[in-house]
Order: structure tokens, then C-alpha cells, then sequence
């Protein structure tokens, strides 16, 4: 018994139309049809098959993943292994870009506290306190009238010295190896970051991977509005391009494709332009 076959006389069994289906998988009649009568090249195929069977399958009270398993004996043209096995691929790539800029701060953070702790005296830090050691600060007695205002006081005397030791402080830190280092810590810092919203006209499946990771991956209805962000990369899948729109840094994309007909889009951020319309 084929996989349509099993879904349609489990659906009869129970007593439940199409149309009931329908309304609580979100999966159009149409496709549902097509399933139950083998005619799996009516769908948009690879995941989006898999997707559909598994919701029909767990409406009318079968394992979904034994009929996925099933389909893809019955059928093997039908696998579509790139978009099932893409984010895997991804992930394994090698360490990310945050990773990266991450273990950079640490090991200047790391060399700066080393530099603090044995070389003080890099940063002027002693000829800061030499002052405050060698000139103790005395109380001065509030001057009478008949003595007059006197010309300076012990306090005024030891600012000078304080102040150049400051200022010692301030040029020695600008002049310092490490502050330039700090200046550059982040050179890999994406300047344009990748924010996607899917905002589709009419039902259509979609899935998108950001950065190696699955952010969604289900039927999308007109009226939403989800929002993908990525650093690096976005994949997108969609079942039906004519009804999917979206838009990219907060300016509307260009459509992927016709209606009826499966999208493949990979955006990074070089090629941001590409998919903005003029």
C-alpha cells in the first residue's frame, strides 16, 4: 500500500474530509490531494513533501516518520538532500566570525592586565604616585584678618605636581602599543549586517537558515511578519514564489521567482544589492 494510499484510508476511517485537513495542517487542499493520489510532482517537493506528509500523517493517527520513511524508498527521485543536510554542512564550516572576534578581546584584554600587573610603570602609573607618597598634605589654619590671605598653601603647592603626573598618565597611555591594539581588536566586525522579514501576499511554505542555524521552516500566511537576522549568511527555500515577499535591511526585495514555481536564494552581505529593488 503506497503512502497516499495509507493516508486516505486512514482519513476515511475516521471520517474526516479534505477540507478539515486542510484548515488545521494549513496545507492547501489541492496538495493534500495530490498526496493521497501519488502525484508528488504537483508538490514543491524536498522538504516541503516530507513537511506535508508528516502533518497529514499526524492528523489522522499514523507515524510520521515511518511514512516519510516509505515516501523516500517509494520515491527517491523526490529526496532533496542539499536543503535537509545544509545547515549540518554550515554548522561544521569552522569556528564563526563572533567566535573569532571574541577570542581576540580576550587575549588583548589578557595582555593588557599582564602589562598592568608587571610593567607599571609603562603606563606613568609611578610617576603618578610619587607625588602623593613624598608630600604629605597638612591641615592649613584658616588665615586670620590681620594675617591676610597667604600667597599658597600646601595644597596648592602639590596640585602642579599631580597634574603632570596626569597628564605624564594620559600621554604614555596614547603613545601605548596597547591602546592601538585596542583600536583594531574587531576588524572582522560586519558592517552590514543581514536582516530579512518575511511578510508573504499568500500561503506559501518557507525556510530559512541564518547563519547555519534553521530559523523557520513552515507555512507562512499573509498578514505575518517574521524576522530573520544573520551576520553572515541567509539561506532561503520557498514552495511558492510568487506568493512570497519579503524585505531586506528595511528596503523590499526583488521576487525570487514565478508563482507556483520552488525559490533558492543564498544572501550575503555582499551581495545585499542584488536582491533590493531599485
Amino acid at each position: 500500500m503506497t503512502v497516499g494510499e495509507r493516508l486516505r484510508e486512514a482519513r476515511e476511517r475516521q471520517k474526516v474530509s479534505l477540507h478539515a485537513i486542510a484548515e488545521k495542517t494549513n496545507i492547501s487542499v489541492r496538495f493534500l490531494d495530490a498526496i493521497e493520489k501519488n502525484q508528488f510532482d504537483k508538490l514543491p517537493g524536498g522538504i516541503f513533501t516530507r513537511g506535508f506528509i508528516r502533518s497529514y500523517a499526524a492528523q489522522v493517527g499514523l507515524e510520521p516518520d515511518a511514512l516519510v520513511t516509505q515516501f523516500l524508498s517509494d520515491e527517491p527521485g523526490q529526496r532533496d538532500d542539499d536543503i535537509d543536510e545544509a545547515p549540518a554542512k554550515l554548522a561544521g564550516d569552522g569556528p564563526s566570525l563572533g567566535t573569532l572576534v571574541l577570542a581576540g578581546l580576550g587575549v588583548i584584554l589578557l595582555a593588557l592586565a599582564l602589562v598592568f600587573l608587571l610593567k607599571p610603570d609603562w603606563l606613568g602609573l609611578q610617576a603618578a604616585a610619587a607625588p602623593q607618597a613624598t608630600t604629605p598634605i597638612e591641615p592649613v589654619a584658616a588665615p586670620s584678618l590681620s594675617q591676610g590671605v597667604p600667597a599658597a598653601s600646601p595644597m596648592a603647592e602639590a596640585a602642579p605636581p599631580a597634574a603632570m603626573a596626569t597628564a605624564s598618565l594620559a600621554e604614555t597611555a596614547t603613545s601605548s602599543p596597547s591602546s592601538a591594539a585596542t583600536t583594531d581588536a574587531v576588524p572582522g566586525t560586519p558592517k552590514s549586517p543581514l536582516r530579512l522579514v518575511v511578510a508573504p501576499s499568500g500561503r506559501c511554505w518557507v525556510q530559512v537558515s541564518a547563519d547555519g542555524q534553521m530559523r523557520l521552516a513552515r507555512e507562512v500566511t499573509p498578514g505575518e511578519r517574521i524576522t530573520v537576522d544573520a551576520a553572515e549568511r541567509l539561506q532561503i527555500v520557498v514552495g511558492d514564489a510568487g506568493s512570497f515577499a519579503y524585505e531586506l535591511n528595511e528596503r523590499p526585495g526583488r521576487p525570487l521567482g514565478a508563482a507556483g514555481r520552488v525559490a533558492r536564494a543564498t544572501i550575503l552581505p555582499s551581495t545585499i544589492p542584488q536582491f533590493q529593488t531599485p
